[in-house]
């Protein structure tokens, strides 16, 4: 299948539109790319960022709730 130059873009703006909606930050995403740089080799990528984290305690017991991301940039065949 031979893709256009066009839905190649209209691809990419609907995935940094959906990186965007779920939280993944700048800092992420630069550390990602750092490390494909560094390593070209490397068969897959992965990174996890806390975006929001929530703790209550009261007589002895604690609530925690986290919002995480994760990314993972893999190469297939």
């Amino acid at each position: 299948m031979k893709m256009n130059k066009e839905e190649y873009e209209k691809l990419m703006v609907r995935f940094a539109t959906e990186l965007a909606e779920i939280g993944v930050s700048h800092e992420l995403l630069q550390g990602i790319k750092d490390t494909l740089e560094r390593s070209p080799n490397i068969a897959s990528v992965q990174k996890v960022e806390t975006v929001a984290n929530f703790q209550y305690k009261h007589n002895g017991y604690m609530i925690q709730a986290k919002k995480t991301i994760e990314v993972v940039v893999k190469k297939c065949q």
